[in-house]
């Protein structure tokens, strides 16, 4: 909106009112011209004001819908199934229950607290082999896996030390 001399006014946008319309071969000009360029990552800041700002929100059911097999970037389920375990509940607990079961504190220095990390005495790989478990419910049904008496907290440079952990690194 202007004034009497034509200058505009504060306040009023430019453009109000007027509305570009865009055809679908120019969208998909557009949406292909920027498939693949990489993004400037988001500062923590940033990522932590995001964060709140979702908190407590469902997706809209137009997201829902673009959401896991929908999604351009769906790849077909290709995350591996010993991953798969490793993220579920049920191993995070293994973990907790060992970490309680040893006060928190390392078995080999003796150190409370700190950068801790679960062992297996019996390495994971091996159960995994021995019971031929395929899928995450095999896991779950697997009692060796989940026996906290095959379970020590160790401190991460204990950790280091054990026989096989350069192999799990490798894998």
């Amino acid at each position: 909106m202007r004034n009497k001399k034509g200058q505009f006014l504060k306040g009023f946008p430019h453009n109000k009112g007027i509305k570009r319309i865009m055809t679908e071969e120019h969208k998909e000009k557009i949406s292909n011209s920027l498939k693949g360029k990489k993004k400037l990552p988001f500062s923590e800041e940033h990522k932590r004001k995001i964060g709140l700002a979702k908190k407590g929100k469902r997706p809209s059911l137009e997201t829902r819908k673009k959401m896991s097999e929908n999604s351009g970037r769906w790849k077909g389920g290709i995350t591996p199934e010993i991953k798969k375990i490793r993220v579920c509940f049920e191993y995070r607990q293994w973990i907790s229950d060992v970490f309680t079961r040893d006060n928190f504190t390392c078995q080999e220095c003796g150190k409370r607290g700190g950068d801790l990390e679960a062992h297996h005495l019996k390495s994971f790989s091996k159960i995994i082999n021995e019971n031929k478990i395929g899928k995450l419910k095999d896991a779950l049904n697997c009692s060796e896996l989940w026996n906290i008496n095959n379970g020590q907290t160790l401190c991460k440079s204990c950790h280091k030390k054990t026989f096989n952990f350069a192999k799990k690194r490798i894998l």
